[in-house]
């Protein structure tokens, strides 16, 4: 994307883009667009680009057209009166020209339309540039079946960090559904003729399931019992915070635990008598994009979890140590991840069929059924997308959910 910025004397910074020769004689003989983008930010003038390659992706897409002689009723030339361009009899070799789609810059104008949660952009970041550097371009009309079936063979056979292969279905609804979507805005936008990526097909095994994906109460006493250990010698405050409250948060809500993990001290508080944690987009990721309450279990109650609302700002990390004025959405993250490569090594939870984090969300399902919770009701409390149209009319309300939240059972830790 910084390949546009152009930064003049005063530091203030311009869009810049080159027109190739062969298309300026429709576009009023201009060699090059340039246009002030208002900032001396470098930061903020990367992020007014992607507009602006479209609009010029779509002034060049025509002036190819024109090329072409199949011009657009609607077409208009930049500083030019609308003209009819009639058919060659011979078109020049140049006419076969397209113009290149940066796959990088659509997906940048794809993310900043689309508004896509920045631990998401960062992800499909990453993605592109590792197919850009196996098929050694970065054009979206040059893009072909054939170079992403063996993208699709290398990732399937790449030996990934963990040491073991990648798994099929990551594959499939990871790397292959970032391109796939932002192909497929591509498309819309009329950028590209065809999303080639819907003709790739990942074959995804069935696994074999060899256990439940919810805790076993064994599971549950040595993640639960852990907590109670600290304080822990070698590390801060906020880490030994997190190890003794998040997973029992995660117990008694079944919420995500970077929904916990990045909850603000100004997220507990009462609603008329009911203490409550709200989750909310405004502290970072939430899967559903919405905010939800969930009322506080007795029993978190009775342990001292209000304690945790002091000051203001995040409970569990603390946002002055960023590095750069970015999302705080990594640092929440970076929590959850501590914490489970702690049950991982030291509680001693090693069985790979279960998740050390969102397996909490599993029991909580479990639990809710056999307590007579209704799974809507569950579905909203651990913020699951309604399953049908009916179910996402009416809200749950406030006694509805203290009366499910009280079903829940106390765990007992000796």
């Amino acid at each position: 994307m910084s390949t546009y910025l152009l930064k003049r004397d005063g530091g203030s910074y311009y869009f810049r883009r080159a027109i190739p020769t062969n298309l300026r004689p429709f576009i009023g003989e201009r060699r090059e667009w340039v246009k002030s983008l208002g900032t001396k930010s470098r930061h903020e003038a990367k992020q007014r680009i992607p507009q602006l390659v479209i609009e010029t992706d779509r002034e060049l897409n025509r002036a190819v057209a024109m090329l072409n002689g199949k011009v657009c009723a609607d077409a208009v030339l930049i500083g030019q009166p609308t003209m009819s361009i009639h058919r060659a009899a011979e078109p020049s070799p140049d006419a076969l020209e397209r113009v290149p789609v940066r796959l990088l810059e659509t997906l940048e104008a794809y993310i900043q339309e689309q508004r896509i949660k920045p631990s998401t952009a960062s992800e499909w970041r990453s993605i592109m540039k590792k197919l850009i550097a196996f098929i050694g371009h970065d054009d979206a009309n040059r893009l072909t079946v054939e170079e992403l079936d063996s993208w699709r063979d290398m990732l399937l056979t790449e030996t990934t960090k963990r040491g073991t292969l990648r798994d099929p279905g990551t594959v499939k609804d990871k790397y292959l559904a970032a391109v796939r979507a932002t192909l497929n805005w591509a498309v819309e936008k009329r950028r590209i003729d065809e999303n080639v990526s819907k003709k790739v097909v990942v074959r995804v095994p069935r696994k074999a399931i060899l256990r439940t994906r919810d805790f076993n109460p064994d599971e549950i006493k040595a993640i639960l019992s852990a907590t109670l250990a600290g304080p822990w010698g070698g590390i801060d405050e906020l880490k030994s915070l997190s190890r003794r409250w998040i997973p029992w948060i995660c117990a008694y809500t079944g919420a995500r635990v970077n929904e916990i993990s990045q909850i603000r001290s100004d997220d507990i508080y009462k609603v008329d008598d009911v203490w409550v944690f709200r989750i909310t987009p405004e502290a970072g990721t939430v899967k559903s994009n919405s905010t939800r309450i969930i009322p506080i279990h007795k029993h978190l109650i009775e342990q001292g979890v209000i304690r945790l609302k002091k000051g203001s700002g995040p409970i569990f990390y603390d946002p002055s140590r960023r590095r750069n004025n970015g999302s705080n959405v990594r640092y929440s993250k970076k929590v959850g991840e501590s914490i489970r490569e702690w049950i991982r090594s030291e509680v001693g939870i090693m069985d790979p069929n279960v998740q050390p984090n969102h397996g909490w969300r599993h029991t909580f399902k479990t639990l809710a059924l056999e307590v007579g919770i209704s799974e809507r009701v569950a579905d909203f409390i651990q913020g699951h997308a309604p399953r049908t149209v009916g179910q996402s009319y009416g809200s749950v309300s406030l006694p509805v959910l203290v009366s499910a939240i009280s079903k829940i059972p106390f765990y007992k830790i000796d």
